[in-house]
């Protein structure tokens, strides 16, 4: 059998092979990193300013109409949740509650135990009469099970987008000039990696949970024995204002999936859908067997049972969406406009933290105003895709070099850049967990950043990506203490000589590999 992170590991040796042929074939048509696809910000501009604060898409047409309001904190409540065991019960007790609909996006929604425990509720809601809206990413998605669970989701009413049976939702991401506005010849390799949980999103008693999780046992850390089932990850929950924009950016993630479908005419699989569900209703629906082991089932019904202590608190928001289909950048942008404004403190924790000159030049302008900055990011042990850090590491020696600069060398400690690995596990101790999965950064112990967003290529220009930006004290310095005293508990600090020996390591096999992702490095 194949295990789920082995898959992922196949789909990113697909889409190196995919981008080496999409570069080969492309054509004057292909859009140019300059035009398209802005990599900085407009100097003095500021996370919470008007759109002209920001780099709008190059497209007339959209220009900064996906720039979603800033909302004062009378507006909205936010609450820290601990971990992955932590969202999954805020996320059953929010699911559980839904009397309005229900609207879920990410990009791996695994039919595993967890995953089939959020199945059978969402059906339960579908049939109570809610409006039950899925995206999910299903090129990420490739195991048999899983794709079954999709079917059955879709056979019982729920629009599952970016999903279609026998694995035809490639039909659906074919770029046709004549037929979708703005094609990209780089289309096939952008994914969808947003991940959105949101109940009774258009109500006043609306809630969200935004962050990093997917869908997946590993996330909700549900076999704590095994690391592999043991995730670090990091969501929030909201309340108020900034559920109606993420409703706005979820709607329109739906609304291109129907309309791309629209565009194909006969070959619209929502017309077939149609008819396949009236057969069923009346044929009766297919039965399908999932397997599941007992004890995590067990497992997971503890934690959807769990009490949970959530403590909100109003801060000022923004939800950020990026959409490379149409030459957004905003959350990188956003990434730029508060590290050149921090003046104190960044801490940063970034699962696949392959840095662009973009964020490795304002890191190093923040160090020379004598900022302490403290990056933490995965080690090849604990990344589900270790190549990603081994690629990396090859700019650790450039990151470090700052420290040796006069204008850093005469500030007080702890100024500069440190950069922490992440081992899952605490000095001396047995490993117990897995991959960080982490996407947060805190400011100054006042402005914070929780989303999907990765600190590398792929989430700058070819995913789809979102992110609540906040300014809250209180919240910001809750997030400061798990990274400070829970999360580098389970780090090691990269010294200046590891930091050379990962630029020109000597294990030939080591070489290679880091040499081979070096090649697709913009696509990583």
């Amino acid at each position: 059998m194949i295990r789920e992170n082995d898959m992922k590991r196949w789909i990113v040796i697909f889409q190196l092979v995919q981008t080496a042929f999409l570069v080969a074939c492309s054509t004057s048509e292909t859009i140019s990193e300059g035009r398209d696809s802005p990599r900085s910000h407009i100097a003095g501009s500021h996370v919470f300013g008007p759109p002209a604060d920001f780099i709008g898409s190059s497209l007339p047409d959209i220009g900064h109409a996906g720039l979603l309001p800033e909302r004062e904190a009378k507006s909205t409540r936010i609450a820290i949740l601990g971990n992955g065991d932590d969202s999954f019960a805020a996320r059953i007790r929010t699911l559980k509650a839904a009397d309005t609909s229900i609207r879920i996006q990410a990009l791996i929604f695994t039919a595993d135990e967890s995953g089939q425990y959020i199945a059978r509720i969402l059906k339960e809601k579908k049939a109570q009469g809610l409006d039950v809206r899925v995206i999910v990413d299903a090129f990420s998605n490739p195991s048999f099970q899983t794709q079954n669970l999709y079917f059955d989701l879709k056979q019982w009413g729920i629009e599952v987008e970016g999903y279609e049976a026998m694995l035809l939702q490639w039909l659906n991401e074919v770029p046709v000039p004549k037929l979708i506005p703005h094609v990209d010849p780089n289309q096939l390799d952008m994914r969808f990696h947003e991940k959105m949980w949101i109940i009774d999103g258009e109500t006043d008693h609306g809630v969200a949970i935004a962050g990093g999780l997917n869908i997946a046992n590993e996330y909700f850390r549900i076999d704590p024995r095994s690391p592999d089932g043991n995730w670090r990850d990091q969501d929030i929950i909201l309340q108020g204002a900034l559920v109606k924009d993420m409703v706005t950016a979820f709607d329109r993630n739906f609304e291109y999936f129907v309309g791309v479908k629209k565009s194909r005419g006969i070959l619209n699989t929502n017309l077939y859908w149609e008819v396949t569900r009236k057969v069923l209703d009346e044929t009766g629906r297919i039965a399908f067997h999932f397997d599941a082991d007992p004890r995590l089932e067990k497992r997971v019904r503890e934690l959807a049972g769990r009490k949970l202590q959530l403590n909100f608190h109003p801060a000022r928001a923004r939800f950020f969406q990026n959409r490379p289909r149409y030459r957004e950048t905003y959350i990188e942008q956003a990434y730029l406009q508060l590290i050149d404004s921090a003046s104190r403190e960044i801490l940063i924790a970034n699962a696949y933290f392959v840095p662009t000159p973009n964020i490795i030049n304002a890191l190093h302008g923040a160090a020379r105003r004598c900022v302490s900055i403290v990056l933490l990011t995965n080690s090849p042990q604990t990344n589900d895709l270790p190549e990603i850090t081994l690629v990396g590491r090859g700019h650790y020696k450039a990151l470090l070099r700052v420290n040796a600069e006069p204008a850093v060398a005469v500030c007080n400690p702890p100024a500069g850049i440190q950069i922490w690995e992440w081992q899952g596990k605490k000095a001396g101790a047995r490993q117990s967990d897995g991959t960080m999965h982490s996407k947060f950064a805190v400011f100054d112990r006042d402005y914070a950043l929780v989303g999907s967003f990765n600190l590398d290529p792929r989430s700058a220009k070819l995913n789809s990506e979102s992110a609540v930006v906040f300014r809250s004290g209180v919240l910001a310095g809750e997030l400061a203490d798990i990274m400070l005293f829970r999360d580098l508990t389970f780090a090691k600090r990269i010294t200046g000589s590891e930091a050379n020996a990962f630029e020109e390591p000597r294990d030939v096999i080591y070489r290679f590999r880091k040499s081979l992702g070096e090649l697709f490095e913009k696509e990583l």
